[in-house]
């Protein structure tokens, strides 16, 4: 109750209303939009004690699950909340020596050095996975907005609000990119445990099932055996031989109702701007020349590497492939062997869902029934 009381109060605030505590219970005067929008008067009593109220026609009930609180929580939901803020920078670093870590590649100039503001968009995230059940996580993703690649946290704690610039055409694309590279290769990891309960399941329903059509396979092969003439017998028989048929369909039900699918949903989002030093390096792999950008935030001095051109990931220890030099981490770089058919980036090719593979119980029963 007193975070469903703390919701109330943090609710009517945000809309604008004058909110007055006493003895747990809430009188708050509403601005007429808000009223509204609400479905309240302007002068309202809102109780979380419950039983009768003095005055019906001023008074709501603030418990969890009343019409208030859904309302307020559909309108959160609505419109996420979204802040813009500014970190100060400290002073400037110097680009260490062994940064980035070039894996397969040599530099081959002078470092080019500049100083510019950097976005990035911290968006909490409510990943959600659908089967028989819904189980669901909260997660945090930073993601820089110049090229979408995917940072550490930021030290938002020392942030000041300020009026920012909202994204432009080019930010909200790279982000959308980025978002749904993230949910694709990060999502089934953050939801392992919900994935691994619905394997779970799955062979658990596939284990009874095949249980129970043995013995009623059993059973029908003893009537057809017991039956007092030709007729019964054929009968029986031809009911048992749609035992395959029918154990097929129980199958496919149990595969779309139990079949996960993963979504996610913006909860919250902070975008965040601070001062950043841009260093350029040149470097060359085989006979191709090309330029690695490594980035210096100035909120916290953490150095940022370029975005890998496969999972997004900023990464330091950089592979670079051998025929339009993509950048790709440690993890998406085959150890250098990256020929235009290697090359992930150059093949472009699409992550595969993730997919539930378990040893199906009912296989062995299926082919001694078709051949029966």
């Amino acid at each position: 109750m007193d975070l469903v009381h703390e919701f109330v109060i943090a609710s009517l605030d945000a809309v604008g209303a004058v909110v007055d505590q006493t003895e747990g219970d809430i009188h708050a005067l509403l601005p007429v939009s808000a009223a509204e929008r609400l479905a309240l008067t302007e002068e309202v009593h809102i109780t979380f004690a419950g039983g009768a109220a003095a005055d019906a026609a001023t008074t709501v009930d603030g418990r969890l699950g009343s019409p208030l609180v859904d309302r307020l929580a559909a309108q959160r939901l609505a419109a996420p909340p979204f802040a813009a803020v500014v970190l100060q920078s400290e002073l400037p670093r110097r680009l260490p020596d062994h940064l980035p870590v070039l894996l397969n590649a040599v530099r081959s100039g002078e470092v080019r050095q500049a100083r510019q503001p950097s976005r990035y968009l911290v968006s909490t995230l409510r990943l959600a996975i659908h089967s028989d059940e819904v189980r669901s996580a909260l997660d945090t993703v930073t993601v820089r907005l110049v090229d979408g690649a995917f940072v550490a946290d930021l030290p938002l704690a020392r942030a000041e609000p300020r009026p920012l610039t909202g994204l432009d055409d080019a930010e909200r694309r790279g982000l959308g990119q980025a978002l749904q590279v993230w949910l694709t290769r990060q999502g089934p990891r953050r939801l392992g445990g919900a994935l691994d309960a619905i394997e779970r399941r799955v062979r658990r329903d596939l284990e009874r099932m095949a249980e129970f059509y043995a013995s009623l396979d059993e059973e029908m092969a003893a009537a057809a055996r017991r039956a007092r003439n030709a007729d019964e017998r054929a009968r029986r028989t031809a009911k048992r031989a749609a035992l395959p048929d029918d154990l097929a369909a129980r199958r496919t039900q149990v595969s779309e109702r139990m079949r996960p699918r993963l979504s996610a949903a913006l909860v919250a989002a902070t975008l965040a701007e601070t001062d950043a030093e841009r260093f350029d390096i040149p470097v060359r792999r085989r006979t191709r020349d090309g330029v690695v950008t490594v980035v210096c935030r100035g909120a916290d001095s953490t150095f940022e590497g370029p975005r890998c051109a496969v999972c997004g990931t900023a990464t330091l220890r950089v592979y670079l492939c051998d025929e339009r030099l993509h950048v790709l981490c440690d993890a998406c770089g085959h150890h250098g062997r990256l020929d235009a058919a290697r090359c992930p980036a150059c093949q472009r090719a699409t992550p595969a869902p993730p997919l539930l593979s378990i040893d199906d119980p009912t296989d062995a029963l299926r082919r001694r029934l078709s051949g029966a």
